[in-house]
């Protein structure tokens, strides 16, 4: 089954050097590895240090990865502020 996962978080760097991060060919590589697509990358209007990840991949792998506490040092690496993420799942 594919899941939608939403991420929304505070970033400890620019969006514009989170992004550059992401889009790297070794962090794609990473993510077409697990399966696993980016549909969208945002920052917040109203706050810059803020910012909104939609993934779509199957049931699981990315939820697995966030709430592993092993992953926070590789999530942090991009500027993502693991602790207070919020993480919200959908199924179609």
């Amino acid at each position: 089954m594919t899941e939608t996962t939403i991420l929304d978080f505070k970033l400890s760097n620019s969006f514009n050097e989170y992004r550059i991060h992401m889009n790297t060919p070794e962090q794609q590589t990473i993510f077409k590895e697990i399966g696993v697509q980016t549909i969208y990358m945002g920052v917040c209007k109203d706050d810059p240090q803020r910012a909104t990840v939609i993934f779509q991949g199957p049931e699981n792998v990315l939820y697995d990865i966030f709430i592993n506490p092993n992953s926070k040092p590789i999530v942090e690496a991009s500027g993502h502020i693991y602790d207070g993420t919020v993480i919200t799942r959908w199924h179609d």
